[in-house]
């Protein structure tokens, strides 16, 4: 039998637009990426970082919440991402969403 998901991405949806201001259609994608990355024991800030930084300039929000953002996101759902490029499969991310 399958293992459960523990993520929904509906609920972090519904966190990103309640808490965060993230635009429905902008926060619908963030949360899917997010969940499937979390479900597949994904903590790196990568994989949490750069769909929340998508989904924020989608919502045309400043880029400067995206750590504040990532780390409310993570303490709502009770879990911790790892921001250790050593151990990130995506370690130059931020150089990713600087351009």
């Amino acid at each position: 039998m399958g293992e459960k998901a523990k993520y929904r991405a509906a609920d972090i949806r519904a966190w990103l637009i309640t808490a965060a201001g993230i635009d429905g259609e902008a926060a619908r994608r963030a949360g899917r990426a997010i969940a499937d990355a979390w479900n597949a024991h994904e903590f790196y800030a990568s994989a949490t970082c750069l769909p929340l930084a998508a989904a924020l300039s989608a919502s045309r929000l400043p880029p400067a919440r995206l750590d504040d953002l990532a780390d409310r996101l993570a303490q709502a759902f009770g879990t911790h991402l790892h921001d250790v490029a050593a151990w990130d499969r995506e370690p130059h991310w931020r150089k990713e969403i600087s351009r």
